[in-house]
Order: structure tokens, then C-alpha cells, then sequence
């Protein structure tokens, strides 16, 4: 081995390591979205949609539901949803056809930067949660993300263009706020 492939390998195990994809830690910190939501909601909501790409916050998410099921908490798993866009949609397809990995998926350009991820790093572990839990998928078309982006910010909220796409699902429920 040359010297430059030994330290292009030990930067990669470094850069895997410190990784938030793969920090074991990070996760324990994604888990807090769902503590949040039980305090202030006083429960799980039925429906939970997650914006997904390399997994972080879903993994995250998966792993706080069980351990709130385990302990009685809640006594069953809501219904999770992951929301993944029209332009680059892994997870959608592998569920298709009920695949383990995720083939390589080419990204085209999207607002949703966020969840435009064509190879995730944990797409296994993300696909196991996924069929064990029978997580159903939703294709967002790009052409939703900036008017759900304005009909949240007329709402008081701004949000990145990855939340508007995963809050397009379901802002025709969003009434409008009348102008004073």
C-alpha cells in the first residue's frame, strides 16, 4: 500500500466514524423529535410522515416509537409515512419490489436537497424498520414544494424547502389565514 492510499483509507474510516449517519450517539439525539412531540401533543399522532433520505431523523424516529411501545407507552405504532421526492425516490422503488439495499439511484436537481440522497449509507437498517413496521411511502412532485413552502409561511412558519415537501402532502388541510 502507498503512503497515499493509507491515509485516503484512514481519513474515510474517520470521516465514517464522525459521520452523523453512522454516530451511534446522533441518533439518540434524533430520538428526542418524537419525546418532543408525546409532551407537547400529550400522545403519538396516528400518521407520522418523514422526510427521508440518508435516514438520520427516520432512524431515529423508529427506534423511539419501539422503545415507547416496549414500555407501554403507546400501545400500538402509528402509521408512519416516509415522503421521499419525484426526483430521486430509492427507498419508494426498493419497497416496490420489497428490495433489502438500495440500487444506486441517480439525483436530479430538486428544492428538496435534504432528502435527494441516491445512496444511503444505512439503506439495509432503513429498509428492515420499513417492512417490519409496514411504513408506507409518498412521492412528492416537485412542483409542490414552494406552494406548500407559501401556504406555511402565510401560516406564521418558515421551513426549509425539505419540510415544505414532506407538509405538501397534506397542506390542502391548512386553512388560510384571513389578512387582517
Amino acid at each position: 500500500m502507498c503512503p497515499q492510499d493509507f491515509h485516503w483509507n484512514l481519513s474515510i474510516r474517520i470521516i465514517g466514524v464522525c459521520s452523523h449517519v453512522y454516530n451511534p450517539f446522533f441518533y439518540e439525539g434524533t430520538k428526542t423529535y418524537i419525546y418532543e412531540t408525546f409532551e407537547q401533543l400529550g400522545r403519538i399522532p396516528e400518521h407520522i410522515f418523514v422526510p427521508l433520505g440518508n435516514g438520520t431523523l427516520f432512524i431515529g424516529i423508529m427506534k423511539e416509537l419501539e422503545e415507547l411501545l416496549q414500555s407501554e407507552v403507546i400501545d400500538h405504532m402509528p402509521q408512519v409515512i416516509v415522503v421521499q421526492s419525484e426526483r430521486c425516490q430509492p427507498f419508494v422503488k426498493a419497497m416496490a419490489t420489497m428490495q433489502t439495499d438500495i440500487a444506486c439511484e441517480p439525483v436530479e436537481p430538486t428544492l428538496a436537497e435534504g432528502i435527494a440522497i441516491g445512496v444511503p449509507m444505512r439503506s439495509a437498517e432503513i429498509l428492515s424498520y420499513i417492512y417490519k413496521h409496514n411504513v408506507k411511502s409518498v412521492t412528492i412532485p416537485e412542483d409542490k414544494i414552494l406552494s406548500a413552502k407559501e401556504k406555511i409561511a402565510h401560516q406564521g412558519i418558515y421551513c426549509e424547502h425539505t419540510t415544505a415537501a414532506a407538509m405538501s402532502i397534506t397542506v390542502s388541510s391548512i386553512p388560510s389565514r384571513k389578512k387582517h
